[in-house]
């Protein structure tokens, strides 16, 4: 029971998993196979009008031209390479599973009928990919229900044999329940393991594969959000002072529980940033705004780091540097180790001057004159 309650409370974030398709270059191809898929099912509905028409259903006509107008729609939508947002993911679940619904249900009766219920598994495995456990299994019940329904009308309206009938729902639901089921569970433990591998185990904070991931999210939301053009993303790095003496005198456990605290005083200040440990005793922080919100967020971490009252009271050296968004073009990555280089030559600037104080880099300098100290006395 322990098993089913975690599985069934555990849910997805979504812009974590469309980043994640974002940063492989095979994944970040899934839009277009999306869209193919969805012209596909077009084609496939402009066929069955014919079928239905060849059959004297004529009133039924109009399905077919909704559904494949709406097929062509979502194909040219997500034929612009872009993920959706959550909601209009969730929304492309639900109209996905009524026109493919809708379409069967316009067919005449046969078993060529029921075995397409089989096509909601291309459905299912979205929902799977990109959707939490209750979109699943919504759907696989809402699939389920409609290859039931087909089949009733199935026995009920035709002269088909009954074993027949029975074997062809049998099939459709071997690839319904047990194919998607095995499918769901196979991904949920692949992602839930992708996502432990993008955080450090130590601190809960990203590690630089998830500092990577989350600031490329950053910088696309910030590039889409309306700004007056003096947007600047600013680095900050932070390096606990003396930490190795805290391991020498109390030993490895309580220097796992500083690094634990400090992490967590570093997400609070840093809620709404990007913050990730990449070394050691070394954190950074990435976060997006005018000029002075670098320097801010380096100040308030100052003060949470250090706090007398503390078991083993910590402080830290803290070295800042910002780029205009407007020059964070190109590879991510190599815009973030840059970034990062002046950060960290900032930093080791402020223990220099003892530490326990802030070192901001002059925008533009790569060297380690021209920044500016500002510190706290102990």
């Amino acid at each position: 029971m322990r098993v089913l309650r975690e599985w069934w409370s555990s849910d997805i974030d979504y812009a974590w998993v469309a980043n994640y398709h974002r940063t492989h270059a095979y994944l970040r191809s899934a839009p277009y196979f999306i869209s193919a898929a969805c012209f596909l099912l077009a084609v496939k509905t402009v066929a069955d009008l014919v079928t239905a028409r060849d059959a004297g259903l004529g009133a039924s006509g109009w399905v077919f031209a909704v559904a494949t107008v709406v097929s062509i729609a979502l194909g040219l939508m997500w034929g612009r390479g872009h993920f959706l947002s959550r909601t209009w993911s969730l929304r492309f679940v639900i109209i996905g599973d009524v026109i493919i619904a809708a379409v069967l249900f316009a067919l005449p009766p046969s078993q060529i009928v029921v075995i397409s219920a089989a096509l909601l598994v291309t459905v299912g495995n979205y929902a799977n990919a990109f959707h939490g456990v209750r979109v699943f299994v919504c759907h696989e019940a809402w699939a389920i229900g409609v290859a039931g329904l087909l089949f009733l009308r199935l026995v009920t309206t035709t002269s088909v044999e009954v074993s027949a009938a029975v074997s062809t729902l049998v099939t459709v639901l071997v690839v319904l329940f047990a194919a998607s089921s095995l499918n769901h569970l196979f991904f949920t433990a692949l992602r839930d393991d992708a996502a432990r591998a993008f955080y450090d185990q130590l601190t809960g904070l990203r590690n630089r594969r998830g500092l990577l991931v989350d600031v490329e999210s950053m910088l696309r939301s910030a590039r889409l959000a309306p700004a007056d053009g003096a947007t600047v993303v600013s680095a900050v790095c932070l390096d606990l002072d003396a930490f190795k003496s805290v391991n020498d005198r109390f030993g490895h456990t309580i220097g796992d529980d500083v690094l634990r605290s400090a992490a967590a005083r570093i997400g609070r200040v840093s809620f709404d940033a990007v913050s990730a440990r990449i070394g050691g005793e070394e954190f950074l922080v990435v976060v997006a705004g005018d000029e002075s919100r670098g320097p801010a967020v380096a100040r308030a971490l100052l003060h949470a780091i250090h706090r007398d009252d503390d078991a083993t009271p910590i402080s830290a050296s803290i070295g800042v540097a910002s780029l205009p968004l407007s020059q964070a073009r190109g590879d991510t990555a190599v815009m973030l180790n840059s970034l990062l280089d002046r950060a960290d030559a900032a930093m080791y600037q402020a223990k220099r001057q003892g530490g326990n104080r802030v070192s901001v880099a002059d925008p533009g300098t790569d060297g380690v004159g021209g920044r500016r100290q500002e510190g706290l006395s102990l």
